[in-house]
């Protein structure tokens, strides 16, 4: 006795176990798919690597402003040198032939007429569009994840109606076997049950092979294993309350493009700007600034130089006449492309409706066809129908179940489409 109870005990902290959520099959829903998939795909790193290759652009173009130190040296050999056309008593000027100088200057701007600035602006808003194109292509990721994902939820409800269907012909399979013991029905009616059931089971392994197929597909594009997991179904009344508001990555990256331009026209009047630079040098040489004495000499000079390039004026307006052209260019591939989307998000709106109302029919055929399948059930078993009617019935009942499944999926299908057209996740 004192064994068999342990024995229960055991038992049931098995039992506990298994019936833990911990061993639970894990769940699996839309967004996360999204989330893995985005994280995995191997442009997104694209994403801080821009952002890194910017930032050193912008450092190195603030260092312009830091001072800039140079030393240079020279030896040379003059083949004449400045001679005096008369004699001075008691003085005497003879410059060397071999001259020699070593010069260090300091070097600091004091107003580069903006092209530090515009140089920054430049950087930051090439790296804008080059973000912008990567999250174009991740956002066209989400509709390959979805589909999948889609796909995995019509091959589940399809296997759900298998099941049911199953069931059916078992409960069906064992009335005709007790019609047959009765004497009232033939032995081909059990065949013909055990037919389709090796049909359906047939259908069955198909479906759990294509599922095991883009559960693959899925397990590749987010890098996480899913097998085993459960794939929950959206809430259709959730998703379905989606804005006219547009979104989508695009516009960004065509604001972006424009701000780009802009910075590149900002830039041509930095271009024709006048620069000053404070410098002061420090050096020894022979001769010295003192050209009369034949002796190497320290000195010094200091000043503020301008330097002023009036050529850019030249080619100024065609480059701004072209800055002007590409944002036109640029707004009227926006208006496009809104025009597009909304056209787009016009007829996914109409099908989203059209799905809903099939669903709504679908529920009122499956209910009749349930009762004619019942009802069916009861005429084969008093002898008033054949096997083949009440096969026929259940197979109109489970095309039934099925044509309700796939237009539930295909409006989930419908409602995502509405979402990535516009741009919401």
């Amino acid at each position: 006795m004192i064994m068999d109870k342990r024995i229960k005990n055991a038992v049931a902290v098995v039992l506990a176990c298994v019936m833990s959520p911990l061993w639970a099959a894990a769940q699996v829903t839309m967004d996360r798919c999204l989330e893995m998939a985005r994280e995995n795909y191997p442009q997104a790193r694209q994403l801080g690597l821009i952002e890194e290759a910017a930032k050193y652009d912008i450092a190195s173009a603030s260092k312009s402003w830091l001072p800039h130190f140079t030393v240079s040296g020279k030896a040379s050999y003059q083949s004449d040198v400045v001679e005096m056309p008369f004699e001075i008593p008691g003085f005497t000027f003879d410059l060397p032939h071999d001259q020699y100088s070593l010069v260090g200057e300091i070097s600091q701007t004091i107003w580069d007429g903006g092209v530090t600035g515009s140089q920054k602006k430049v950087t930051e808003t090439g790296a804008e569009v080059q973000k912008g194109q990567v999250e174009v292509s991740l956002y066209a990721l989400n509709e390959r994840v979805e589909q999948i994902f889609l796909g995995i939820l019509l091959i589940d409800s399809q296997l759900e109606q298998n099941d049911i269907l199953e069931k059916s012909l078992e409960r069906n399979a064992g009335h005709a076997r007790a019609c047959i013991e009765s004497g009232i029905a033939y032995k081909s009616d059990l065949e013909m049950i055990e037919v389709s059931m090796l049909d359906y089971g047939q259908q069955r392994e198909e479906l759990l092979k294509d599922k095991a197929a883009y559960v693959s597909m899925l397990e590749k594009l987010t890098g996480a294993s899913l097998s085993g997991q459960e794939f929950i179904v959206p809430d259709e009344a959730a998703e379905s309350g989606v804005p006219e508001e547009i979104i989508r990555p695009e516009l960004h990256l065509y604001d972006a493009q424009i701000m780009q331009q802009e910075a590149l026209a900002s830039q041509l009047n930095s271009k024709i700007s006048p620069k000053f630079t404070l410098s002061i040098q420090g050096g020894v040489g022979r001769p010295g600034l003192n050209i009369l004495k034949n002796t190497f000499q320290p000195y010094w000079t200091a000043g503020v130089k301008m330097s002023w390039d009036i050529g850019a004026l030249y080619t100024r307006r065609d480059e701004k006449r072209k800055l002007d052209a590409q944002i036109r260019k640029i707004e009227s591939d926006r208006e496009t492309f809104l025009l597009n989307t909304g056209l787009d998000a016009t007829q996914m709106r109409s099908s989203i409706d059209k799905a809903r109302a099939m669903l709504e029919t679908d529920r009122k055929i499956i209910a009749l066809r349930e009762s004619i399948r019942s009802s069916g059930e009861e005429q084969y078993r008093n002898g008033v129908i054949t096997m083949t009617d009440l096969m026929s019935r259940i197979d109109d009942e489970y095309n039934a179940r099925v044509a309700e499944s796939i237009h539930r999926i295909q409006l989930l299908m419908a409602i995502y489409d509405l979402r990535n057209c516009l741009g919401y996740k």
